[in-house]
C-alpha cells in the first residue's frame, strides 16, 4: 500500500469527535434558524448541557450572575462557541492522544488547540471585516486535527525533519511533511474535516492556516486569523513539539487584522487567564 494510500485509510478510520457539534454546525448553517432550535439541540444532550453551563459560568465568561439556563448560556457564548464547547467535549477522541511523530505528550495537542482557539477568539476582535469570535474559536481549535492522522507517518523522521528546517533545506515544519509524505498535516486536515460534513469556510481555514496566501478572498480573514493565532499559540509556550515554531509568518495579516505588535504582551496575557479558566472548567468532573 502506498504512503498516499494509507493516510486516506487512516482519515476514513477517524471517528468523528462530536456528531452533536456536526448538527449544529448543519443547524447553524440554515440563514433562517432560531436561537430556539440550537438551545432545543443542546438540551437533549444532558452531557452537553453540562459542558456548556460550565464554560458560561467559567471565569473567561463570567459576568457577575450565574448563568442556569442554555437560552441565556448561548446568548452569552454565542452559537460557534457553543460547537467550540461540542468538540472540546469530545475532544479525547482526537486531541488527547500522544503524536509520537511530533515528539508530542498526551494532551500537548488539546492544550495547543484550546489555546489557538482562544488567540483566535481574541484577534477575531482586531479583524478588518467581521469575523464572529466563535467561529474563529471553532476553526482554532480544529486547525491541527491532521496531525493525529499522519504523526505515525513521520515517526522516527521527525528530528531529522526539525533539523532540515533549522538549516534551511526546507522553509518550513509543512514544507519537511510534503517532501516526506507527498502531503502535509493541512491538506489532510482539510479531507478530514470535509469527511466530517464541516462547513467549507472552516475547512478552508484548516488546510490554509500556514499558506493563507493561497485561500480564497472570502475566507482570507479567518484564515489569517487562525494563522496568527496559531503562531501566538506557540509563542506563548504551547506548541505540538518538535514542529513549534518552525513555520513561517505572513506579515499580510496585517491587511486583514488590526493588531499592533506593542500589543503582543496584553493579547498573550488574556489568553493565558482565559486558556486556564477553560481548561479548567471543561476538565472539571
Amino acid at each position: 500500500m502506498s504512503i498516499a494510500d494509507a493516510i486516506a485509510k487512516k482519515i476514513a478510520e477517524q471517528p468523528i469527535p462530536s456528531l452533536m457539534a456536526v448538527q449544529l454546525l448543519k443547524v447553524i448553517e440554515d440563514e433562517d434558524h432560531s436561537l430556539k432550535e440550537v438551545v432545543r439541540l443542546v438540551e437533549t444532550d444532558a452531557s452537553l448541557t453540562t459542558e456548556v453551563l460550565k464554560v458560561a459560568n467559567s471565569a473567561a465568561y463570567y459576568r457577575g450572575q450565574p448563568v442556569t439556563t442554555i437560552s441565556r448560556a448561548v446568548l452569552l457564548l454565542g452559537e460557534m462557541m457553543v460547537v467550540g464547547v461540542a468538540i472540546c467535549a469530545s475532544s479525547s477522541i482526537v486531541f488527547h492522544a500522544p503524536l509520537d511523530g511530533y515528539n508530542s505528550q498526551k494532551g500537548e495537542m488539546w492544550e495547543h488547540s484550546l489555546r489557538t482557539a482562544i488567540a483566535a477568539r481574541e484577534l477575531a476582535r482586531y479583524a478588518r471585516k467581521s469575523i464572529s469570535p466563535g467561529l474563529a474559536f471553532t476553526a482554532g481549535l480544529l486547525h491541527d486535527i491532521g496531525k493525529s492522522v499522519i504523526s505515525g507517518f513521520i515517526a522516527g523522521s521527525t528530528e531529522e525533519m526539525a533539523q532540515s528546517c533549522q538549516n534551511g533545506g526546507v522553509t518550513d515544519f509543512i514544507e519537511a511533511e510534503r517532501k516526506l509524505l507527498g502531503t502535509d498535516h493541512a491538506e489532510v486536515g482539510y479531507a478530514l474535516a470535509q469527511r466530517w460534513g464541516l462547513p467549507e469556510l472552516l475547512c478552508a481555514a484548516i488546510r490554509d492556516h500556514h499558506q493563507p496566501a493561497q485561500s480564497d478572498e472570502k475566507y482570507k480573514g479567518l484564515v489569517y486569523t487562525v494563522h496568527l493565532a496559531d503562531l501566538i499559540s506557540m509563542i506563548g509556550g504551547c506548541g505540538t513539539g518538535s514542529d513549534s515554531l518552525a513555520y513561517r509568518l505572513d506579515n499580510n495579516y496585517v491587511e486583514y487584522i488590526r493588531f499592533e505588535k506593542e500589543e503582543l504582551e496584553l493579547l498573550l496575557l488574556k489568553i493565558q487567564g482565559d486558556f486556564v479558566s477553560l481548561k479548567t472548567a471543561i476538565l472539571a468532573d
